[in-house]
C-alpha cells in the first residue's frame, strides 16, 4: 500500500511502498478449521481492510508505533489471542528488497 510513513522530510511529504504482514492466533482456529465456520475464526477480509485504511489515515512517524497500534487493535477489534505484524519499507534502501520490523504481542512470542 501507498502511505505517509517516516521521520524525514521527504518521507512526510511523499507516500512511499508499505508492505503490512499480519499474522493472528485465535483459540477456535482448530474448531473453524474442521467444519469451515468462518464465524469460529478472524476474517481476514476485515482485518485487510483496516489494517490498509488505519495505516493511510495514521501517516506514522516510526513502523513500531504503527505495528503496536495495529496489533492492539486487532486484538480488540478481532478477539485474536496474538498478533505479529510485519512492516517492510520496500524502497528505503537502494540494492535491498527492503527494510522493517517485526512486532509480536505477548503470546505470539
Amino acid at each position: 500500500m501507498k502511505c505517509i510513513i517516516g521521520l524525514y522530510p521527504e518521507e512526510r511529504q511523499h507516500e512511499q511502498e508499505l508492505i503490512a504482514d499480519v499474522i493472528m492466533s485465535c483459540p477456535s482456529l482448530e474448531q473453524a478449521g474442521r467444519c469451515g465456520d468462518l464465524s469460529l475464526s478472524i476474517n481476514y477480509a476485515e482485518v485487510s481492510a483496516l489494517v490498509r485504511n488505519y495505516t493511510m489515515q495514521r501517516r506514522a512517524l516510526l513502523l513500531e508505533e504503527l505495528a503496536v497500534e495495529l496489533a492492539d487493535i486487532i486484538r480488540e477489534k478481532f478477539k485474536a489471542s496474538g498478533v505479529t505484524i510485519r512492516l517492510i519499507k520496500p524502497e528505503a534502501v537502494p540494492g535491498a528488497q527492503g527494510v522493517g520490523i517485526e512486532y509480536s504481542t505477548e503470546s505470539m512470542r
